[in-house]
């Protein structure tokens, strides 16, 4: 059969023309013009259109469907090591020891993150800035770990007794200086670390 619109081939099977879909049975052909004999320019316009938007729809889809195949088989997207990472439990000759066997790798490890350490406390050293620092024991003598204080912790500071163990809440780990300490640190009160009471006054006789 040929097309009554541009005269394509076009099969007997078939109800609208594929080249310019216009209908191939002229009682539906009329009733989509509305009763005339021939498609008005403007109605193969919207027909080229339609065959346009169609097509384009087609190749989208194509195209997203090599996508999504591309990224099932591609690795999965890298983690960024930029994501905030946890606060560290450690204690303080554990921490000493990372530094001095792989400063490199220790500074990976607990660069830029909260520090929960624990250790003896050995003595408070004025910082030179009006607050004080702590210093924990570590398995090195001459390499004793400093404790940042806080200014809201500096009165707890000073109630620790030489031996006791202690554990302290810091910011992060310092930067600068020969000497390795964390900054930023409050005292934490636990069952274990307790701070030692004030003592009673005495009982009238």
């Amino acid at each position: 059969m040929r097309c009554p619109e541009c005269s394509a081939d076009v099969s007997a099977l078939r109800e609208f023309c594929p080249v310019c879909g216009a209908a191939m049975d002229p009682g539906v052909r009329n009733s989509l013009l509305g009763g005339r004999g021939a498609r008005t320019g403007e109605g193969r316009k919207r027909s080229g259109k339609a065959v346009l938007v169609g097509g384009a729809a087609a190749i989208l889809l194509g195209i997203g469907l090599a996508g999504e195949v591309a990224g099932f088989w591609s690795d999965p997207p890298a983690v960024s090591s930029e994501q905030p990472r946890g606060p560290v439990t450690i204690e303080a000759d554990e921490l000493y020891r990372a530094y001095a066997d792989d400063p490199r790798s220790a500074a990976e490890q607990y660069g830029n993150r909260e520090m929960v350490v624990s250790g003896e406390f050995l003595r408070i050293v004025p910082d030179g800035y009006g607050s004080l620092d702590l210093r924990l024991k570590t398995s090195n003598p001459d390499a004793q770990l400093g404790i940042d204080v806080a200014q809201l912790a500096i009165e707890d500071a000073k109630k620790l007794l030489p031996g006791q163990r202690v554990t302290v809440s810091c910011q992060h780990m310092g930067s600068g200086g020969d000497e390795m300490w964390v900054q930023d640190c409050a005292i934490q009160q636990t069952a274990e670390d307790a701070l030692p009471s004030p003592p009673s006054p005495p009982s009238p006789p």
